[in-house]
């Protein structure tokens, strides 16, 4: 017998979306994906793609009522990849969102949000790990978080804990005192929340952080005080309903006993100019004091070790270079855990040789 062989192309996944306008649907997929469009008529669209595969039309319809779709993904294999597809959406002027080390769909993700045109979310993730059950039921269940997370068959490397700009303000974060390495403001200073909220949030950050412990504040914020209310954003900026100053933040962690406020990303061009308010992507990293800093007037010796001749941190005080110098526990724990520490050494007390950070 004569054997016949097929050669079958592989198997693609399809997906057909209404859309309002499809000039601009268009345009925005040809951006999100990275070539054109394989076949593009007044009154439809096709995406051909082979990583991942899927054939992705567009027809000029609005959607009807009772639509279910919550969001469309993409899943790929490395953060590089998410970079790429964040580099080329950003530098076309698209406003995206980062969540990394998020829980998800019961796996530890890093991911990347952003809107069509027309509100569609869309997601760009590489899944890290699975993440138990029972660990995601830790994280939401207060009774629960009690519970041991080093009893887990795969324990996470640091407990982390995150509000979204979407998320309801918690009256208590879901776990006990000290216990977590981070806690993640994503978007909290853009959310639909009062100063009294906000203040609570923060105060309930610095009880369940561990000392050394970390909190992100990540969000959308103004040079200037913002004149409107509400701002009208396109897209995935839509979620946010106030604009911060971008020393309001700055000013609202260190109130809430956090030290060593550090900016860690601040966006050279504006998202968005409203109403002669500069928009920027700002991120903020401040870390919750170590035990050193509750022993009332304890004090600490530090060296200055340059570059330059004298140094002055914030709070106006003076460091020259090479001198030793007798600070507040307080400040000392400040420069430790901040940005600048590689430039100081730590003394510990009844120990003459500096401590490592």
């Amino acid at each position: 017998m004569s054997s016949l062989n097929v050669i079958e192309e592989p198997v693609k996944f399809h997906l057909s979306l209404n859309v309002p306008d499809l000039a601009r649907a268009v345009e925005f997929y040809a951006l999100l994906f990275g070539h054109p469009p394989a076949k593009r008529h007044d009154d439809y669209a096709k995406f051909e793609l082979d990583d991942p595969p899927v054939v992705f039309s567009l027809s000029p319809h609005p959607p009807g009522p009772g639509a279910s779709l919550s969001h469309i993904g993409l899943r790929v294999a490395s953060d590089d990849t998410i970079r790429r597809y964040r580099d080329r959406l950003e530098a076309a002027g698209v406003c995206t969102q980062a969540q990394d080390g998020t829980t998800c769909g019961y796996a530890k993700q890093n991911k990347l949000w952003v809107s069509d045109p027309f509100g569609n979310f869309w997601e760009v993730y590489r899944v890290e790990e699975d993440v138990r059950p029972e660990a995601v039921r830790k994280s939401l269940e207060g009774a629960a978080a009690r519970t041991d997370i080093e009893s887990l068959a795969h324990p996470q490397t640091g407990a982390v804990w995150e509000h979204f700009v979407t998320s309801a303000a918690p009256d208590r974060i879901p776990h006990p005192d000290a216990a977590l390495d981070e806690v993640r403001l994503t978007g909290t200073f853009n959310a639909d929340l009062s100063d009294s909220q906000r203040a609570a949030l923060l105060n309930e950050a610095a009880r369940v952080l561990k000392p050394g412990g970390k909190v992100v504040a990540h969000g959308l914020m103004g040079d200037r005080t913002f004149p409107g209310a509400r701002p009208e954003l396109p897209g995935l900026a839509a979620m946010v309903a106030r604009v911060p100053v971008q020393t309001e933040p700055i000013e609202a962690l260190r109130r809430a006993g956090f030290v060593g406020v550090q900016v860690v990303k601040y966006t050279e061009k504006a998202w968005f100019v409203l109403e002669g308010v500069e928009l920027r992507e700002v991120k903020l990293v401040a870390w919750k004091p170590g035990a050193t800093v509750a022993a009332g007037g304890e004090t600490r010796q530090v060296l200055y070790k340059g570059p330059f001749a004298r140094a002055t941190a914030d709070g106006g005080r003076t460091f020259e270079r090479g001198k030793r110098v007798t600070v507040p526990a307080a400040v000392w724990d400040q420069l430790r855990l901040g940005p600048t520490a590689e430039q100081f050494l730590f003394f510990e007390p009844g120990h003459p040789a500096p401590c490592a950070r």
